[in-house]
C-alpha cells in the first residue's frame, strides 16, 4: 500500500514536471524521479505509455534540456533563478487574457490549460520567495504549490464562472505552500520538545548518579523526577544512545 502512495506521488511529480516545460518529459527525467522504485524496463515501457495517453510526450531529450545547456554556454544564470527566467519567457510567449484562458480550461481545451499553467508558475515562484523564511526550503515551496495549481485545476468543474475558477486556483496554491510551512514549523517545535525532554531526563540521571555514587534504575530516576516509568522509557527511545540507565535495553 505504502509503495502505491509513493508511486503515485512520483506519478505527480512527473505530471508536474512535464506540465512546467509545455506538456514534454525526457524519459531520463522519468527514470530519476523514479529511481528509488523497482521497476523494469517493461514497467516503464506501460508508464511511458499511460504518460502518452494523458497527452503527455515522452521524449529522449526534452527540448528545454538543449534550451538550457545552450543558455548555459551563452553565460546566462542558472539554478533557480534562470527557472523563474525561463518561466517568465514562456509566459510571455503564451500571453492571453487569464479571463479567456479560464473559460477554455473550462471547456475542457487541454492547451489552455496548459498555457494557463505556464502563466501561473512565475507567481508561485515568487509566493514561494515570499514564504521561504519560515524554514521551508525554497525548491519545497516551489513543488507544492505546483501540486497545488494541478490539484485545483483537477476540480474547476464546481465553478461556474472564471472568476471563483480564477479565486479557487489562488486559493489552493496558498494553502498548498501555506500547509507545508505550517508542516514544517510544528515538525521544528515536536523536535525542539523532544530534545528538551531528553536533555532535562540526562541532566537528571547525571545528578542522581552523582548523589547515590552508582549508576541508577529507571525506578530510581522515576521517583526521583516523580514521573512515570513509560514516560521516562519513552524518552529513553528518543535519546538513543545518549543516556544509559542500569537494567534498561533500548
Amino acid at each position: 500500500m505504502e509503495n502505491k502512495i509513493i508511486f503515485r506521488e512520483m506519478l505527480t511529480e512527473i505530471k508536474v514536471a512535464a506540465d512546467v516545460h509545455g506538456g514534454q518529459i525526457s524519459k531520463d527525467e522519468i527514470r530519476e524521479i523514479l529511481s528509488g522504485m523497482p521497476l523494469t524496463e517493461e514497467h516503464f515501457g506501460l508508464i511511458y505509455e499511460y504518460l502518452e495517453g494523458q497527452n503527455i510526450r515522452v521524449t529522449e531529450v526534452r527540448e528545454s534540456d538543449r534550451d538550457a545547456e545552450e543558455a548555459a554556454s551563452d553565460g546566462e544564470t542558472g539554478g533557480l533563478e534562470g527557472y523563474l527566467n525561463r518561466l517568465l519567457e514562456l509566459a510571455e510567449e503564451s500571453f492571453e487574457d487569464d479571463h479567456a484562458l479560464l473559460e477554455r480550461v473550462m471547456r475542457g481545451d487541454e492547451a489552455a490549460k496548459a498555457r494557463l499553467i505556464e502563466s501561473y508558475l512565475p507567481l508561485i515562484c515568487e509566493a514561494a520567495g515570499n514564504l521561504a523564511s519560515e524554514g521551508v526550503l525554497l525548491e519545497d515551496l516551489i513543488q507544492e504549490g505546483n501540486l497545488g495549481l494541478l490539484e485545483a485545476l483537477d476540480s474547476l468543474d464546481q465553478f461556474d464562472s472564471p472568476a471563483a475558477c480564477g479565486a479557487h486556483i489562488l486559493n489552493t496554491i496558498n494553502e498548498a505552500m501555506a500547509r507545508s510551512v505550517t508542516s514544517s514549523r510544528e515538525k521544528r517545535e515536536a523536535d525542539g520538545h523532544i530534545v528538551s525532554r531528553v536533555n532535562h531526563l540526562n541532566e537528571a540521571v547525571k545528578n542522581l548518579e552523582r548523589d547515590l555514587e552508582h549508576k541508577v534504575s529507571v525506578e530510581e530516576l522515576s521517583a526521583y523526577l516523580e514521573m512515570p516509568l513509560e514516560e521516562i522509557r519513552d524518552i529513553l527511545r528518543m535519546s538513543g544512545d545518549q543516556i544509559e540507565l542500569e537494567g534498561e535495553n533500548k
